[in-house]
């Protein structure tokens, strides 16, 4: 069986080789088109609903791309996509979504969003994901609480200096400098980086999928 991850994250694909392998993981992002956004959404069901569509669209365009392939379509695929938000308490309005800051702007934003929403209290990080092999498919959202020492404007000018938080979900990477930053996680470390390995790992024993030996030889020293 050849395993496909549909995303461009580096670490996601490091999560994934650790359990699979290099040699039986393919990379396919899917396509360029643009995501609908979370703005307009303040309520959690709603939230899920949305996170769930875009997994699902981006499985969905890989799937495209792997039927198109004649070399793929005659393998044995099974295909994995994932999106990662952070959920945070805005005051003024209430559950609020923060994805990846803007490019152009994001030392402002990622400042406003430790100093405000971060500092000294909990948030959460959500991950869903989806697992489709020929008729066979899982999907879920994993949960997990990461709470905040309390931050200064030095300590957040300090790490935006880094140069860390471009590209990242909320803004920070918890295996990097921001790491410094925390004082608690309830749930999956590795759902906070960007794909909730153990949840992965038991959908797809579910599905009764086998899995390459490196995955019990190597995949959790």
């Amino acid at each position: 069986m050849l395993f496909i991850l549909g995303s461009r994250s580096p670490r996601r694909r490091e999560l994934l080789e650790s359990i699979l392998g290099p040699d039986r993981l393919l990379i396919r992002p899917p396509g360029d088109s643009q995501e609908t956004g979370f703005d307009s959404l303040n309520d959690a069901g709603q939230i899920e609903q949305r996170l769930c569509a875009i997994v699902d669209a981006k499985m969905q365009g890989v799937v495209g791309q792997v039927s198109k392939d004649a070399a793929l379509a005659a393998q044995q695929c099974c295909i994995i996509t994932a999106d990662t938000i952070v959920v945070a308490t805005d005051p003024a309005i209430g559950t609020v979504v923060l994805g990846q800051p803007d490019p152009e702007h994001w030392q402002v934003e990622v400042s406003d969003w430790m100093l405000r929403l971060y500092s000294e209290t909990t948030h959460e990080v959500w991950t869903g994901f989806q697992i489709v092999c020929g008729d066979r498919q899982a999907s879920s959202v994993v949960r997990t609480q990461v709470g905040f020492h309390q931050l200064t404007s030095d300590l957040v000018s300090r790490y935006l200096a880094t140069g860390e938080s471009p590209g990242k979900a909320g803004g920070y990477a918890i295996q990097g400098a921001a790491a410094a930053f925390v004082n608690r996680i309830d749930g999956s470390l590795t759902n906070v980086i960007g794909l909730p390995l153990m949840e992965v790992l038991q959908a797809m024993t579910t599905m009764g999928l086998r899995l390459p030996d490196v995955a019990q030889a190597d995949g959790m020293k």
